[in-house]
Order: C-alpha cells, then sequence, then structure tokens
C-alpha cells in the first residue's frame, strides 16, 4: 500500500459529521430583505465556503450547503458571550473577486439586476444604524482552478493574483460605504489544502510546495489590500498551521509536515472517494475559521474562551 493510500486509511477512521445540507436556490433582491431586530447581524459574503458548503458523496452533484459552517459556528460561540447575531449567509458557490463586479452576466444564485454584491448593499443600507458584522471570504477561488491540476498554471495563477489585487479593492470600498459606524468587518487569508499533494509521491511534494508558495503570495496581496481599507483579517492560514513545516508522526504513514497533516485533518483533500479528495474544510476545519473569526471582533463580542 502506498504512503498516499495509507494515509486515506488512516484519515477514514477519523469519524466527520457533516451537516444536514439544504438546496440553495437563485436569490432575488426581495429575498434578502433585512430581518427588524434589535440584536446585530452578521452577513456572510463570499462563496461556497461561506455557506458550509461540503461533499455530499454523491458523484453527479457532490457538495451540499450544511448547517455546520465557520458562520454558523462564530453564532454559536457568540451566543456562549449572549450576543444573538442574526445570521443571513448571502454567498455564491465559485464567487471570485473578479466575478463580484460582474453586473451583465446572470449566476447561478441571483436574477440580474440583483447580484451578491447588490444584495450585500440593499442590507447594509437597510441596517444601517444597526451595529453589526460582515465577513468577506473572497479570493481562494480566483486561485483554486491554478492549483488543483498535476501540476501549477502559474499563468493562470499571474492573472488570478491581478484580479484579486484590481478588483477587491472595489468591492470592499463599496460594501464600507454602504455600512453604518457600527459594523465591523472581517477579511480572511487562506489555509492551502492543496499541501495535501505532498502524500502523492515524490513529484507532488514539488508541487505541494509550489501551491504554498502561491497561496502565500496571495495572503500577502489579501493582507495588503484589507490593510488599505481598515478591514481586520481572520488568520486562517495561522489557524491551519500553513507556514509550519516541522516534521510529525502519523501512524502507519511516517513523518509529514504539520501543515500537510493539517490540510488532511481539517479539510476534506485526503478523503477517498465519494467523499474526497476535496478542498472544502471540514466541521473541526469550520470551526478553525470560526475562531479565527472571534478572535479579530471587538472587545465586547470577543469570546475569552477560544484558543
Amino acid at each position: 500500500m502506498s504512503r498516499y493510500l495509507k494515509l486515506l486509511a488512516f484519515m477514514v477512521s477519523v469519524t466527520l459529521l457533516i451537516g444536514v445540507g439544504f438546496a440553495a436556490g437563485k436569490k432575488s433582491g426581495a429575498d434578502s430583505a433585512p430581518t427588524s431586530t434589535n440584536g446585530p447581524f452578521y452577513l456572510v459574503v463570499g462563496a461556497s465556503s461561506s455557506l458550509g458548503i461540503q461533499p455530499s458523496g454523491v458523484p453527479s452533484q457532490n457538495s451540499r450547503r450544511t448547517q455546520d459552517g465557520y458562520a454558523n459556528d462564530v453564532v454559536a460561540l457568540e451566543q456562549r458571550q449572549h450576543v444573538d447575531f442574526q445570521l443571513d449567509q448571502i454567498g455564491c458557490p465559485g464567487e471570485t473577486a473578479e466575478s463580484m463586479l460582474n453586473t451583465s452576466v446572470a449566476d447561478h444564485c441571483y436574477t440580474l439586476p440583483a447580484t451578491q454584491l447588490t444584495t450585500a448593499l440593499h442590507f447594509l443600507q437597510a441596517n444601517h444604524d444597526r451595529a453589526g458584522l460582515v465577513t468577506i471570504d473572497l479570493g481562494f477561488n480566483d486561485l483554486r482552478p491554478c492549483l488543483t491540476g498535476a501540476t501549477v498554471d502559474e499563468n493562470c495563477v499571474t492573472r488570478g493574483l491581478a484580479y484579486v489585487q484590481n478588483d477587491l479593492p472595489k468591492v470592499l470600498a463599496q460594501l464600507t460605504a454602504a455600512a453604518g459606524p457600527h459594523v465591523h468587518f472581517v477579511g480572511f487569508n487562506y489555509e492551502d489544502p492543496f499541501l495535501a499533494h505532498y502524500l502523492e509521491g515524490p513529484v507532488s511534494v514539488a508541487n505541494a510546495q509550489e501551491t504554498l508558495t502561491d497561496m502565500g503570495r496571495l495572503n500577502q496581496i489579501l493582507q495588503a489590500v484589507y490593510g488599505r481599507a481598515h478591514v481586520s483579517v481572520a488568520n486562517i492560514a495561522g489557524m491551519f498551521q500553513s507556514a509550519n513545516a516541522s516534521r510529525v508522526q502519523i501512524p502507519n504513514v511516517g513523518l509529514v509536515p504539520l501543515n500537510v497533516r493539517f490540510a488532511c485533518l481539517y479539510t476534506w483533500m485526503c478523503q477517498p472517494s465519494p467523499f474526497g479528495p476535496d478542498d472544502h474544510p471540514n466541521n473541526p476545519g469550520y470551526m478553525l475559521i470560526a475562531e479565527a473569526i472571534v478572535k479579530t471582533l471587538p472587545g465586547a463580542w470577543r469570546i475569552a474562551v477560544v484558543h
């Protein structure tokens, strides 16, 4: 049995609960009408991970929205602090920094003239006087298609990074301008789930390192863009130990870098078919992201028990 298959067998033995899924249909502007409440809102902007997407095990459509994503976890953590967020998830699977600005081509989530961005702006304007949290989960999909193959497409990476650098500031400018004075924004950097390629053989070790380098380039751009917009950044890469290559022992596999082990433990990348490999976080992975978000919150919202 190969080293990779041994790891798959090991990972299968780890019990991972998938939340109850529900279908996400097309949305119009009316679908996102704000709910009247005195409590703070939590508006979740982004792509598939913002909806808690995880693999379904159905080959024809191997993904489903769950109630175990990081947004749900943030709400649950905050309830321990007696803060009840009104959760509004408006994300769209596949969304990129570039596509957020598209107003002429319909996608599979919204019916024009509504888009995810116009929906977010409408919500923020309608709730201008309320306290709220907005998380922005954009940028990963601009690079994802470049990193999924047996080799990294560096031309694709260059284009994707340019989209993030040019388009994300425009998205942030519109969102922050629409928001009221009591809204806290949190952007993301990203872990590298493709580090799991390390276990596929000697050639793939170099591929894994290349994906890590390119994800690092993305994170540098994200840090700069959010910094200029005065937006906090949830350190997802840090929670996933993406920069930590110290060796750890895995039973029946041997010594592997810690960042590789985290990619396997907290995403579906090392799971065999029909659930993997899949770069979405699993339940524990989504909780790591939630903890990173909570660490950035203002003092009254910050959970003391988060490590």
